[in-house]
């Protein structure tokens, strides 16, 4: 092979996505699926993105309608030019989702906590419902990404919940031990715009459960089904109401109001864990 020709081959294989497509019977969703993926691997992005379906269709009262390519990576990253293993664990967008399978994170999940592994797909395809409602990027440019992050996060996880893969007190206790409550994070205002990891997703994750409970006490949602005020904030957030007056009307309580009583009750939350190991949980 001609160099020349062997550089065209290698670009070839960077902006195409060499995959066998698989359907996920009764959603909108075409798995391409790289060789090297393990049947084990497959299963946990189904069951993650079943769940996820079926949760958001019963409690949110929205699902997914638009065709969505969901890459299962291995060989190649999710986007061109992106190697093997560079995404954390995935990626999503309007009609797009993936899972980089070569990624070490993936691989720990994989090894040592299955449902978190589950829970990353549905995470992902969260993401894509937020897309296509119209929240995921604010159509006035703001940025909200503890909300969008903390969202994906519960509505993932009680899926889970709802699928009985997990109980409701197994995830307040790995909320916990992902350091929610780790007192080297910055405020939650900081993280409108700032990025993070584990525990920076673990906070942002309690702060939404957090505001839930606010809202069903402000009666701005039914307790058999808070995170509606989600979608309720995603939808006015969508038709360009700034994300601050969107919050207050699907909160009941306005952003600079929240962020002061969320972080008062967090540094009390952060003294009683510490000296006592007492309920730290926010409902």
């Amino acid at each position: 092979m001609t160099v020349a020709a062997a550089g065209a081959y290698a670009y070839w294989q960077d902006v195409r996505f060499p995959a066998h497509s698989m359907r996920v019977a009764g959603l909108p969703i075409d798995l391409r699926v790289q060789d090297g993926v393990r049947p084990d691997e497959l299963a946990a992005i189904r069951r993650g993105l079943r769940v996820t379906d079926r949760f958001m269709t019963r409690v949110l009262g929205r699902k997914v309608h638009r065709h969505v390519e969901a890459r299962v990576a291995r060989s190649n990253g999710c986007q061109p030019f992106q190697s093997p293993g560079e995404a954390i664990v995935g990626e999503a967008d309007r009609g797009f989702l993936c899972v980089d399978t070569a990624s070490p994170a993936w691989q720990w999940l994989m090894l040592k906590d299955r449902a978190a592994a589950i829970a990353a797909a549905g995470h992902e395809y969260v993401h894509v419902l937020q897309a296509e409602i119209g929240c995921l990027h604010s159509p006035l440019g703001e940025r909200y990404r503890w909300m969008i992050e903390g969202m994906a996060e519960e509505v993932s996880w009680q899926a889970l919940v709802a699928g009985h893969d997990v109980t409701r007190a197994s995830v307040d206790r790995r909320i916990r031990e992902d350091g929610a409550l780790d007192s080297n994070l910055e405020p939650l205002q900081r993280y409108e715009t700032d990025g993070g990891r584990d525990p920076e997703y673990a906070l942002w994750h309690l702060a939404v459960r957090h505001l839930l409970a606010r809202a069903v006490a402000a009666g701005a949602a039914p307790a058999g089904r808070p995170e509606l005020a989600l979608r309720g904030f995603c939808g006015r957030v969508a038709a360009r109401t700034p994300w601050r007056v969107a919050f207050a009307r699907s909160f009941g309580i306005p952003v600079r109001r929240f962020y002061g009583v969320f972080e008062t009750w967090r540094a009390t939350a952060q003294t009683r864990a510490a000296s006592t190991g007492a309920d730290w949980r926010s409902r």
